[in-house]
């Protein structure tokens, strides 16, 4: 993997008084190659603050610092391949095992996707970001295989399920630990943010389809 660090070379300062003033955060580019190991590591450094990874040859995972050792760090995550690789994800862990929120881990599957974690001292908050493209080109849409019914569609990203045709008697929608809600309907879209569960119930198969956002 190829990484570059603007800090580590000494990225001079620009504007009046030498840049007297002037915030400038160090960037790391990730590039990964089809040779490195699956998924391939990096350890993201205290100094570390906006990290970008170019994941289009293989999977890459974002180890973060113990979250106890860096109480009000922020750290900002960045998928940006130059080829989209939809069957590739960048990963994001703790190294001593710290949730991201209420999971050990977190995944950017979605081209431009991005978030911003911030240190509690116990885990990593996720303050902002999304796992879809909020600039820039969405993804393309993605015909869904459906399975015996009843069928349950994770979604892998902020988007659309859409439902179309077939005979269908319920749709419902899970987040989290609550049960699952119907959707009060059986054909359309269906919102949905990553990790959200779509089911659907029928005797006759309809065609379903996932809209990145």
């Amino acid at each position: 993997m190829q990484i570059t660090q603007s800090w580590a070379y000494g990225q001079a300062h620009s504007g009046p008084g030498a840049g007297t003033g002037y915030r400038n955060e160090p960037v790391t580019k990730l590039v990964s190659a089809s040779s490195d190991a699956n998924p391939t590591p990096y350890n993201v450094l205290q100094n570390d603050t906006f990290v970008v990874v170019d994941a289009s040859s293989q999977n890459v995972q974002c180890i973060l610092p113990a979250a106890a050792q860096s109480l009000g760090q922020r750290k900002r995550i960045k998928r940006s391949d130059a080829t989209f690789a939809s069957g590739n994800t960048v990963s994001i862990i703790d190294v001593s095992g710290a949730n991201i929120e209420t999971s050990t881990s977190i995944s950017l599957t979605a081209q431009n996707s991005v978030v911003e974690l911030l240190s509690d001292g116990t885990i990593w908050q996720v303050v902002d970001g999304a796992n879809s493209a909020a600039w820039g080109s969405s993804g393309a849409i993605a015909s869904i295989t459906v399975g015996a019914s009843p069928f349950a569609y994770t979604a892998p990203a902020a988007g659309s399920v859409l439902i179309v045709g077939g005979t269908v008697s319920a749709v419902t929608l899970k987040r989290g630990t609550p049960a699952a809600v119907s959707v009060g309907a059986t054909a359309g879209s269906v919102p949905v943010s990553a990790g959200d569960i779509v089911t659907v119930t029928y005797s006759a198969a309809p065609t379903m389809s996932f809209v990145p956002r």
